[in-house]
């Protein structure tokens, strides 16, 4: 994905879900610092986004290399936001 599709996707995001998924990236690091794993609550919220922004590029939960892109796409617009404050 491009600077441009990021940029749009976080301002397109509503401040409600700005907060939840700021909060999921928490989450899954943590989880992976401390578990070698993703929170399965976060990384779920972040899949259910990513879908309601891309519904035609299907990711799933099971595969590793769609675990990988979906929480770098939103650690991208999450350091996009950062940018922003």
């Amino acid at each position: 994905m491009g600077r441009m599709t990021i940029q749009k996707i976080a301002d397109k995001v509503t401040k409600e879900n700005k907060v939840k998924i700021i909060e999921a990236i928490k989450q899954n690091n943590i989880s992976i610092k401390q578990n070698g794993k993703y929170n399965s609550n976060g990384l779920q919220l972040l899949f259910n986004e990513w879908h309601r922004h891309f519904p035609n590029i299907k990711q799933q939960l099971s595969c590793i290399g769609c675990r990988k892109a979906v929480t770098l796409f939103w650690e991208n617009v999450n350091k996009h936001w950062n940018l922003q404050e």
